[in-house]
C-alpha cells in the first residue's frame, strides 16, 4: 500500500481505499515488525475507532493530512496516552497533547500509538531501553540509530506515513540515515515544543522522518508555527537560496578520522553526483562546538529537567542514561558562563562559513555499529556516532537529512544491497524551507517552489536581475533569489526607448521563452517595492515554462510604442552583452 500523504489523498479520493483499510494494514506491518522493538504503546482498537469517527467529520479537502497514520516519539503527549521517555516510573497521562500533535490531529492525521526511543532522549544509539533495543530496519543485528530509533524503524517499515522525533544532538537525523529515510530538524523554535518532555529545553527541536522530502514538507506545513504558550518559540524570518546553483560546503572525508572507508567512500561517491558548486572548508569550529554538548554544562541541562525524579528513582534508570546525565550533577555556574562564552565565538566563526557557502553537506554519521558492539561499549559507539551531528543544534542551524546511497560495512549475515548511507543538508536557521527545496531536488522529487510564509514571489526579467543596476532595490528590502526560471513561449520582449529597462508583453501566438528570475520578498514590502516602478511596467502573472503561474512584471502593449522588439534574444542580459559588444565593434 502506498503511504505517502499525496497516495493516501489520491487514493481516498477515489475510493480505492478507506482510513481503516490503512489501519489494518498498519496493524499488521506493526505485527510483523514486532522484533524491531518500534513501539511502546499502540492505541488499541477502541481508540482507533474514535478517531475515525472524528475523520468523517472533517472535510477530506480542507484537511491535508486526512486519515493519514503518524507516529509520536515517546517523549511527545498524545492526551489519554500514556507518555513514558521510556522509563515506566516517569510514565504519566496527559489531558492535552503537545502543540505539533494537536496541529497534525486537526489537520485530519490519525495517531497509531507512542515509539520507543533511548530513554529520556539521551542516546544515539536506540539501545537505552527497557522497552527493547530498536534494530535497524534493513538488518536487524544493527542499531537503529537514536534517540528516535523507533520513529524511523515505524516510518521505513510501512508501520505509519511519517513520524514524528525530537532532535537536541542528532536524534532526528541519524536514525534517518540508518533506515534509510528524510529526517527533517527545523530551525529552533519553528515547531513548538510545548508538551514534549525536555532534554535542553533551550535546544530541543521536534522533527519528522517521512520516506519523501515532499512528505516531510507536508508535515512541516502543518506542525510549525509560533506558540505563544511556549517560552522557546521563535518568529522565524525566514530566508533562502537559489536552489537550482546553490554553493555547497563540503569535506574531504577521507581525512576525518571518524569516518570509516566505507562511509568515507559513499559520501565521495555522492558529492560525484552532485553538480552544484562545491566548496571546500575547515570544520574545526562546528566539531569544536558539538564536543561542548557532552564535555560542557548542557549536561547539567539534562540534569536540571530530572533532578527531583532522579533522587526518587535512581535505580529505575536505565544504568547508562543514569551515568550520563548524573554527570551534570556538579558543574558550576561559571563554567555554564565560560562555556557560553565559548559557544558564542564558535558561532561567529561558524558563521564566516556561510558567507563563502550556502548550505554545507555532510556525512549524517561516521559509521554505524551492530546492536552486539553498542552493548559492548555504549558510550565510545554513541560518541563517535554524533561528530556531524552535535553542533548543529548549539550553532542554531537547520538540517535536512537524506538517504544518499548504501554502504556495506561488512555485514556479517551478507545483507546483498548493504545499509543505508546518509548525508545532512545544513543551513542557518531559517533557511528550512530552501533546504526542503534542495533536497528534493538531489532526490530528484518533483519541486513547484512556492512562496515561504510570510513571503511574496516576484518574477523579474529586466533591470532587477542579479547584477543589474537596479537589483539593489530587491535586496534592501530583503528579497533573495529563489532561483532562475525561463517563462513559457508566449512572451515578447521589447527594450523601452530609455534604453533602461525591458516590457515583457504576453503574445499567444507568436511568443518565446524569456529569461526571468524568481524573487522573494517579504510580503510587507511588496508595496515599498512596487512604489518605485514606474509604467508602462506593472505587476500581474506571469506563466513559466513548466505551467507555474507567479507573481511578476508584465507591460500593456502601448509598451512597444517606439521600442523595440528583442525577444530573440531570449532575454535582458543576453542583448545588454549584444549591444556591449556592437559599441565595441570597430
Amino acid at each position: 500500500m502506498n503511504l505517502s500523504i499525496a497516495g493516501l489523498s489520491d487514493a481516498y479520493a477515489t475510493g480505492a481505499v478507506t482510513p481503516s483499510h490503512v489501519l489494518e494494514h498498519v496493524g499488521e506491518a506493526i505485527q510483523q515488525g514486532a522484533d524491531r522493538c518500534a513501539w511502546i504503546h499502540v492505541l488499541d482498537d477502541e481508540v482507533l475507532a474514535r478517531h475515525l469517527e472524528r475523520l468523517e467529520t472533517l472535510d477530506p479537502a480542507r484537511h491535508p493530512l486526512w486519515g493519514v497514520p503518524f507516529a509520536i516519539k515517546d517523549n511527545i503527549d498524545l492526551a489519554g496516552c500514556p507518555t513514558t521517555a521510556a522509563c515506566p516510573a516517569y510514565s504519566y497521562v496527559p489531558e492535552v497533547s503537545a502543540t505539533v500533535v494537536d496541529r497534525l490531529l486537526a489537520a485530519g492525521a490519525v495517531p497509531i500509538g507512542k515509539s520507543n526511543l533511548d530513554q529520556f532522549a539521551t542516546g544515539l544509539v536506540g539501545a537505552r531501553s527497557p522497552y527493547g533495543v530498536m534494530r535497524n530496519a534493513i538488518d536487524p543485528d544493527y542499531i537503529a540509530g537514536g534517540s528516535s530509533g523507533g520513529s524511523a524503524v515505524a516510518a521505513a517499515l510501512g508501520m505509519c506515513s511519517f513520524a514524528l522525533g525530537t532532535d537536541t544532538a542528532g536524534s532526528g537525523r541519524i536514525p534517518a540515515a540508518f533506515n534509510g529515510l528524510v529526517g527533517f530538524k527545523p530551525s529552533f523554535g519553528w515547531w513548538s515544543a510545548r508538551g514534549v518532555v525536555p532534554a535542553c529545553r533551550t535546544l530541543d527541536c521536534v522533527s519528522v522522518f517521512a520516506r519523501s522530502v515532499a512528505d516531510a514538507r507536508a508535515v512541516a506545513d502543518v506542525a510549525g508555527g509560533f506558540d505563544f504558550d511556549d517560552p522557546y518559540a521563535r518568529r522565524i524570518d525566514f530566508a533562502g537560496f537559489d536552489v537550482s546553483r546553490p554553493r555547497a560546503g563540503v569535506i574531504d572525508a577521507g581525512r576525518i578520522s571518524a569516518c570509516d572507508a566505507d562511509h568515507a567512500a559513499a559520501y565521495r561517491a555522492f558529492l560525484a553526483t552532485v553538480e552544484d558548486t562545491q566548496v571546500e572548508f575547515d570544520p574545526a569550529p562546528l566539531f569544536k562546538a558539538g564536543r561542548l554538548l557532552y564535555e560542557g554544562p548542557w549536561l547539567s541541562e539534562r540534569f536540571a529537567v530530572l533532578e527531583e525524579f532522579m533522587a526518587r528513582h535512581y535505580e529505575d534508570m536505565h544504568p547508562v542514561t543514569r551515568d550520563i546525565i548524573g554527570a551534570g550533577e556538579g558543574a558550576s555556574a561559571a563554567s555554564a558562563f565560560r562555556a557560553q562564552y565559548q559557544l558564542a565565538e564558535l558561532k561567529r566563526e561558524a558563521s564566516r562559513i556561510f558567507e563563502t557557502v550556502d548550505l554545507l553537506i555532510l556525512p549524517t554519521a561516521p559509521t554505524t555499529f551492530t546492536v552486539e558492539e553498542v552493548e559492548r561499549d555504549p558510550v565510545a559507539t554513541n560518541s563517535r556516532l554524533g561528530i556531524f551531528a552535535n553542533f548543529v543544534n548549539l550553532l542554531d542551524l537547520c538540517a535536512l537529512a537524506i538517504p544518499a546511497g548504501r554502504v556495506s560495512n561488512g555485514l556479517p549475515n551478507g545483507s546483498p544491497n548493504g545499509l543505508p548511507f546518509g548525508v545532512t543538508l545544513i543551513a542557518p536557521a531559517g533557511r528550512d524551507h530552501a533546504l526542503l527545496d534542495y533536497g528534493a531536488r538531489l532526490l530528484g522529487e518533483h519541486v513547484a517552489i512556492g512562496a515561504r510564509p510570510g513571503e511574496t514571489h516576484l518574477a523579474v526579467c529586466g533591470a532587477h536581475l542579479s547584477g543589474q543596476p537596479r537589483n539593489a532595490e530587491l535586496t534592501r528590502l530583503g528579497g533573495y533569489l529563489v532561483r532562475s526560471a525561463r517563462t513559457c513561449a508566449r512572451y515578447r520582449l521589447y527594450a523601452l526607448p530609455d534604453g533602461n529597462r525591458p516590457a515583457m508583453i504576453r503574445d499567444e501566438a507568436g511568443g518565446s521563452e524569456i529569461e526571468v528570475e524568481v524573487w522573494s520578498l517579504p510580503s510587507s514590502n511588496v508595496g515599498p517595492f512596487l512604489a518605485g516602478v514606474a509604467p508602462p511596467l506593472g505587476l500581474g502573472r506571469v506563466e513559466l515554462s513548466g505551467g507555474e503561474w507567479v507573481n511578476g512584471f508584465i507591460s500593456e502593449p502601448v509598451a512597444t510604442v517606439n521600442a523595440t522588439d528583442i525577444t530573440r534574444f531570449g532575454g535582458w542580459r543576453a542583448y545588454r552583452s549584444s549591444a556591449t559588444e556592437r559599441k565595441r565593434a570597430p
